[in-house]
């Protein structure tokens, strides 16, 4: 049963003044098989006009994830090492204004500062590619 009280088949009678017609709910017109047709020979021909875009993309995201990668790695140890620079520079030395200054550049160059940037930069950069291979 429907919202409105009638019990749905899968064929509708129509009347007509001299004819009754069953028309099947199941086949669809010969236009609508076209508007199909169409749509779908536009999304091949799309498909084939991006495959070279998504393909440099992806290729160029993976030399950016391998990069991200091996110097993040880099990074870290570099980050380290200003670290302990600039807390001996605090402690030790006692200039307060170069010591926090290399303590900020450490926290940049570490994996939580623009690496993470970076990383979700190529990971947006991923998600638009993909989105471009649904099409």
């Amino acid at each position: 049963m429907t919202s409105f009280g009638r019990r749905q088949t899968k064929y509708s009678a129509v009347f007509l003044p001299s004819k009754i017609h069953i028309i099947d709910r199941q086949k669809k017109l010969w236009y609508a098989y076209l508007i199909e047709m169409e749509v779908d020979y536009m999304r091949i021909l799309l498909k084939i006009l991006l495959f070279p875009i998504t393909l440099i993309v992806s290729i160029i995201l993976l030399v950016c994830q391998f990069v991200c990668v091996f110097s993040s790695m880099l990074l870290s140890i570099l980050a380290f090492i200003l670290f302990a620079l600039g807390l001996a520079t605090i402690l030790l030395l006692g200039e307060t204004k170069q010591g926090i200054s290399a303590l900020f550049i450490a926290f940049l160059i570490s994996p939580y500062g623009i690496p993470m940037l970076a990383a979700w930069l190529i990971g947006t950069m991923g998600g638009i590619n993909e989105r471009l291979k649904s099409i």
